[in-house]
């Protein structure tokens, strides 16, 4: 017997976000010098978030290369 609302079931989600996609980032606090800031903002004005990502991957990346 049907109760005329299937139809408002919801219907299971997919989970990721899907193919192609880049990992989602997770947000972080962190406290950092003010000549760090200065530096990113002297030397990248707009991408300063970026550029701070890629020198924390190369370091991370140099330094699990060294420990193995």
């Amino acid at each position: 017997m049907t109760t005329g609302i299937e139809f408002l079931k919801s219907e299971k989600k997919r989970v990721g976000r899907g193919l192609g996609k880049k990992p989602a980032l997770l947000l972080v606090n962190i406290r950092v010098p003010f000549e760090v800031i200065e530096y990113f903002n002297t030397h990248y004005p707009l991408t300063k978030q970026a550029q701070m990502r890629e020198v924390l991957i190369d370091y991370v990346n140099q330094r699990s290369t060294t420990d193995t």
